[in-house]
């Protein structure tokens, strides 16, 4: 789990490569158990709401929470995109997300095997060259008359 973290942090902007399953969910199982405490501090506060002390919990926990949430944001989003990378999906699917039922769509995705023939990465794509893609313009007249 330490060294999926280390992978996790250490290409926190690399939407280019590539990630395992394995990097994948142990990120996700991880993030989980430091939400916990979050998640009963949350609980303990709605279900005493005119219990002060766990009201003012609830705003600390709110900040921490929302701190927490937007260091592991961009990290987040490059490990979701390498991981449909993986899988041999296009990064484009993580906008799935915003369909209904579309979170259980993307959450199978996730699980994928890793597919060796997997789509470029933004690097690999680049490489094409400019002398091998020839376009007419239909605006252009040319000589094939």
């Amino acid at each position: 789990m330490i060294n999926a973290y280390k992978n996790f942090f250490k290409g926190y902007v690399d939407f280019a490569g590539r990630s395992t399953r394995s990097d994948y969910w142990w990120i996700w199982l991880g993030n989980m158990i430091i939400y916990i405490p979050f998640f009963f501090a949350y609980g303990n506060a709605i279900s005493n709401p005119r219990n002060e002390s766990a009201l003012i919990a609830l705003g600390g926990t709110a900040i921490i929470y929302m701190v927490i949430g937007l260091a592991l944001l961009l990290p987040g989003l490059a490990l979701t995109v390498r991981r449909l990378r993986d899988a041999g999906f296009h990064w484009a699917l993580i906008f799935i997300v915003f369909i209904p039922l579309g979170s259980i769509v993307l959450l199978v995705l996730l699980a994928m095997p890793t597919k060796e023939e997997a789509t470029p990465a933004i690097s690999e794509a680049q490489e094409v060259r400019v002398e091998e893609v020839i376009e007419a313009s239909p605006f252009e007249e040319t000589d094939n008359k």
